[in-house]
């Protein structure tokens, strides 16, 4: 009884795959797009990226302008903070720099082996 319920199910599987098959040829191929289509798209996509490129240009102008304001206050308002910020940069980046590096190395290594 058993075969004879999984042959049935088969079948019907079967029957179901190809009526499924049948749907897809019946939808026929995707269309192509023409020339224009094409050219409209493209613009489309130079246009986006033009205006996030805008968008990222302006971010990075504002929070340049931002940065240097601190720094320009921070330097005429108090110059003992920025020779000790100034300073404390050359001293810690090296270190920081040699750091990043040794784990960038030793990361290298351990993918090779």
């Amino acid at each position: 009884m058993t075969k004879s319920k999984q042959d049935k199910r088969e079948q019907e599987l079967i029957t179901k795959l190809q009526k499924d098959w049948q749907q897809l040829d019946e939808l026929g191929p995707p269309p192509i797009p023409t020339a224009q289509q094409m050219q409209e798209q493209l613009h489309l996509a130079k246009s986006a990226k033009r205006k996030a490129f805008q968008k990222e240009l302006s971010m990075f102008v504002i929070t340049a302008i931002i940065l240097l304001t601190a720094f320009t206050t921070a330097m005429f308002q108090a110059p003992l903070l920025f020779v000790i910020i100034q300073v404390s940069a050359l001293v810690v980046a090296p270190i920081i720099f040699y750091i990043l590096q040794k784990n960038k190395a030793k990361q290298e290594g351990s993918i090779l082996s």
